[in-house]
């Protein structure tokens, strides 16, 4: 029988007439407690099962009665379930009061879960599950953009665009190329999401407050129950971890950061003035007022979101700058990190599909190529190996050619053996004959791509070699996430079975 949480409960559960002789002041309900609290209701199932492994290790060894774990037991998976009953209040405090009040509403063995126990001890270990599987999530997601990138850098493996170094074209590359440069950093991220995760995935549970308990003495055994390798080695270290919910947000703003040089650049890209980039209808909406506007939200919101990781992680930072010991880097770390990482993965996730409904018009792309001023660095090297001169020297007649065909009205594609010629002589070098076949070469942009076969190279066999590289490393970071995912899964379904078969007597 479920029955709404009592007001009569409100007092007990803040200790109020015990250590506190009146209760909260409104404002501080209102503002502080309810604050904390909504920054915390994300952890609620994950706080159910340290209750769970709390209550069974108290039992294991003894220090419950076993009518009590057994009626305890029970209310906790009655809670499991989320029952409409339990709707948290700010008038009730935090999460961990709230669960109070309504356990306690339930069945007197209420009173044996604070044993040996902070409400930080609960709530950080509830932290530390749900960090571990936002990470493990947002790993998914890029592994999924990695794919997204792959497939789109192979399909435009041979389609010619300009790359860009301060809006400005630079010289000629290939969009699968182009594309490929976001992917490498995915296998960075994977790195830093794998080596973190193995850092959160200790176990903080079972320490007291910050020194251990002379109750609580299987810290192990509590780790191993919610799926931990292990405790966290030293007990006041583990209930703080500051630098945990730093490293967290700094995974989620650089895996953003880097998947929104790529929005910008295609926000860009999209625009009338460049247009070579298509965004599909779907990840667009239409301006209110401008009937010609298709604006591209998607890229926008990624953006922004970016943005506001970047805001979050200074303000962890700032947060965690305390006197050690203090609640201030808690209160809204709880829901901030995991929010973090969950905000990167959506914003990934979102980024790929876009990526999957892109069209790029070829024609446009190729077209702003057609005056050849992204080929002038080809030309000088060509100039070098053939005068030869130094590069610096061959630098300058380019120059020289470029401006001097300006003068005329023409670009470096008009550009002839003859006014090369003329550009040597203008420098005052001698020049050996620079044949029509050097200067065909140097100014064609297959040309240039087709010669950079050296290694990370534009190259189309460059291109589809680096593709399969990252196919083979995204295939094996995915399988050792979700292997990761499953063994956790698999340790809370075991504790809540142990839970249910130990609650089976109760009455």
């Amino acid at each position: 029988m479920t029955r709404p949480m009592g007001e009569g409960r409100a007092d007990s559960a803040l200790e109020i007439g015990e250590c506190l002789a009146e209760p909260p002041s409104r404002q501080l309900i209102q503002s502080a407690f309810d604050r904390e609290l909504h920054s915390q209701l994300c952890l609620a199932r994950a706080v159910n099962w340290a209750d769970l492994a709390h209550t069974l290790v108290l039992a294991d060894r003894g220090v419950i009665p076993e009518s009590s774990a057994r009626a305890l037991l029970a209310a906790l998976l009655e809670l499991e379930a989320a029952p409409p009953s339990f709707a948290p209040s700010a008038e009730f405090g935090d999460l961990y009061t709230n669960r109070e009040a309504w356990l306690a509403e339930r069945t007197e063995a209420a009173g044996w879960l604070g044993v040996a126990r902070a409400r930080r001890e609960a709530l950080t270990t509830a932290w530390h599950l749900v960090v571990c599987e936002e990470l493990l999530n947002l790993g998914e997601a890029l592994a999924a953009m990695a794919r997204s990138l792959i497939a789109a850098s192979l399909k435009h493996r041979d389609t010619l665009v300009p790359d860009y170094t301060y809006l400005q074209a630079a010289e000629p590359t290939t969009f699968g190329h182009y594309l490929q440069s976001f992917a490498w950093p995915i296998l960075r991220d994977f790195d830093r999401i794998a080596a973190l995760h193995g850092r959160v995935d200790r176990c903080p549970a079972g320490i007291g407050s910050a020194n251990g308990s002379v109750t609580m003495q299987d810290r192990r055994a509590q780790a191993s129950m919610l799926g931990f390798r292990e405790p966290v080695r030293h007990a006041r270290d583990a209930m703080w971890q500051p630098d945990l919910a730093m490293e967290s947000v700094n995974v989620a703003v650089m895996a953003t950061v880097n998947l929104d040089r790529l929005a910008e650049d295609l926000l860009v890209f999209a625009s009338a003035e460049f247009g070579f980039i298509h965004l599909a209808d779907r990840h667009a909406r239409a301006s209110k007022i401008m009937p010609q506007k298709k604006n591209p939200f998607a890229l926008a919101f990624l953006r922004a979101t970016a943005n506001r990781l970047i805001g979050l992680q200074a303000g962890t930072a700032a947060a965690s700058r305390t006197l050690s010991g203090q609640v201030d880097n808690r209160i809204f770390t709880y829901g901030d990190v995991p929010d973090a990482l969950r905000s990167a993965a959506e914003a990934v996730s979102l980024l790929a599909e876009c990526l999957d409904g892109l069209s790029v018009d070829t024609a446009r792309a190729a077209a702003l190529l057609d005056d050849r001023s992204t080929c002038a660095a080809d030309l000088a090297e060509r100039l070098m190996a053939e005068a030869p001169i130094s590069y610096r020297d061959a630098h300058g007649v380019v120059g020289r050619l470029i401006h001097a065909l300006g003068e005329r009205g023409r670009s470096l594609a008009d550009a002839t053996p003859h006014d090369v010629l003329r550009a040597f002589q203008a420098a005052g070098l001698p020049m050996a004959g620079i044949g029509d076949e050097v200067v065909r070469m140097a100014l064609d942009p297959a040309a240039c791509i087709a010669a950079r076969t050296d290694i990370g190279g534009a190259a189309a066999g460059e291109v589809t070699a680096m593709a399969e590289a990252l196919a083979a490393a995204v295939d094996g970071c995915r399988p050792c996430f979700r292997s990761i995912g499953e063994d956790r899964k698999a340790a809370i379904g075991r504790l809540l079975a142990k839970a249910r078969a130990r609650a089976g007597g109760a009455g």
